[in-house]
This record gives structure tokens, C-alpha cells and sequence, in this order.
């Protein structure tokens, strides 16, 4: 039986790897600031975890956008992919078992992630600020401006977009859950919400990191905060969708956290 179980998990995993692959791939929008794209990868990653737990999870998350990468020709981005998408089924997985050993670790979880997200935003602004004060002619060149005025303007509106996303993530999140609840007759817990949240967020900040990191300017590797924001929310809903649909048929059988449920 063991074996069958073993065997089973990794069938699944290839799948969820091909899966992760196709669905990133097939519509990628490139984003101009840090040669990168957005997809629809994330929500087969959160889907993943759900279905394999984290552990097989992070396998399929890691390579399954990586080799996405290496076919659509953005083979600089493939190292970083495999750690920041493999780190994100580490994060969801655990975040999920350890508020199902323990609720009260929800409300631990949700400061912490809302205090971080607060400080990585404050933070953000204050690079952005600085390079615009001591390398303003690299930004006018990455940003497509040709004037002082025109870069202030650029600037102020990414950081008013950072700030409106932020505040609106858990509105929209909160939103999503209840109308499928009502919709679809699905529920979501409030960790598995908080689980996705977090590990949208980690995907964001790594990106940020490694886009700075590879373009030597962490000022410019912001204007793609927005984008892969927006890239979150996407993942979020069709992988709430889909699993709320797969939690109603015997594939429920295959689903490693059982809390989403049909009502």
C-alpha cells in the first residue's frame, strides 16, 4: 500500500510539473522594466500544494517553472525561478499545517505577513527615491521618460499602484472567497487564504530581489511590483476555482489538505 501511495505521489507530481509548465506558458505578457513576464503559472502552483503538499509540491512548483523559463527563452531568469517558486510551495504548505495543528498561529501569521508586507513597501519607496535623486538619467532610460517632471510623475504613479495593491490584496482575497462561497458553494478557510496571501507576497518580494540583483538597480525592479501583484490575485482565483471544483469530484481523494470544502 505503501508503495501505491509513493507511486501514486509521484505520477501526480509529474503531472503537476507538466501542468505548472503549460499554464505558465501559455500566456506569458512580457514586462518591460526587468525583461520578465507574468503568467498564469501560479495558480497551478497553488493548486500543487494543495493536492501534493509541499514537500512534492516545491518539485513541481521549482521545475515546472523553470523549464517554463528555459522554452520561453528567458533562460536568465530559470535559477532564480526554481528557488523563488519552489520556496513558494515550502511557505503555503507549512503556513497551511501548522494552522491546522493550531487556528490560533492565523491571526500570528496574518500580523506578521501585514507587518513585512508594510516595511518591504516603505523600504521600496525609499530606493526608489534615492536612485531618482542620485541616478535620475539610468531611470529615465528604463522608465521611457524624458524630463524631471515626467520621471516624478512615472514614479508617483508606481508608488501610488504599490500602495493601492497592497491595501486592496486583502479586500479583493476576502471578496473572491465570499463570492465563491456564494457562487460556487465552496469554502475557504481563512488560512488557506492567508497561506496563498503570503506566498503571493514571497513571490513578489523574491522577484524583486532577483530582479534587482540581475539588472543591477533595485529602483527599476519595482516598476514590476505591480505586475506580478496583479499576477497573485489571477493565481489566486483560478486556483481556488479549480480546486473548489476538483474538492466536489473523487479527486478529492488525491488532495493532500482536505479543508476546502463544498457546503
Amino acid at each position: 500500500m505503501q508503495l501505491y501511495d509513493r507511486t501514486q505521489k509521484i505520477v501526480l507530481t509529474g503531472l503537476m510539473t507538466a501542468l505548472i509548465t503549460v499554464s505558465t506558458m501559455v500566456i506569458a505578457l512580457p514586462v518591460p522594466f526587468t525583461n520578465g513576464y507574468i503568467h498564469l503559472g501560479d495558480s497551478m502552483i497553488f493548486l500543487a500544494v494543495l493536492i501534493l503538499g509541499w514537500k512534492y509540491g516545491a518539485f513541481a512548483a521549482g521545475v515546472g517553472s523553470a523549464l517554463a523559463d528555459i522554452f520561453l527563452s528567458y533562460v536568465h531568469w530559470a535559477p532564480w525561478t526554481f528557488v523563488i517558486k519552489a520556496l513558494m510551495a515550502v511557505v503555503m504548505g507549512l503556513i497551511i499545517q501548522q494552522c491546522m495543528k493550531d487556528k490560533r498561529f492565523t491571526a500570528l501569521f496574518s500580523l506578521v505577513i501585514g507587518g513585512v508586507w508594510l516595511a518591504f513597501n516603505f523600504g521600496v519607496k525609499k530606493i526608489v527615491d534615492m536612485e531618482a535623486a542620485a541616478n535620475a538619467e539610468r531611470l529615465f532610460e528604463d522608465a521611457g521618460v524624458s524630463s524631471v517632471t515626467e520621471l516624478g510623475e512615472f514614479i508617483n504613479n508606481v508608488q501610488s499602484q504599490l500602495m493601492i495593491i497592497a491595501l486592496a490584496i486583502p479586500v479583493v482575497l476576502a471578496l473572491i472567497s465570499i463570492l465563491v462561497r456564494k457562487k460556487e458553494n465552496i469554502f475557504i478557510p481563512l488560512y488557506q487564504v492567508l497561506a496563498m496571501t503570503a506566498t503571493g507576497l514571497w513571490m513578489v518580494f523574491g522577484y524583486y530581489i532577483a530582479g534587482g540583483i540581475l539588472y543591477g538597480n533595485f529602483a527599476v525592479s519595482a516598476f514590476s511590483i505591480p505586475a506580478n501583484m496583479l499576477q497573485f490575485i489571477g493565481g489566486f482565483l483560478i486556483a481556488v476555482l479549480v480546486a473548489g471544483g476538483l474538492m466536489k469530484t473523487p479527486a478529492r481523494k488525491f488532495f493532500t489538505y482536505k479543508s476546502m470544502e463544498s457546503r
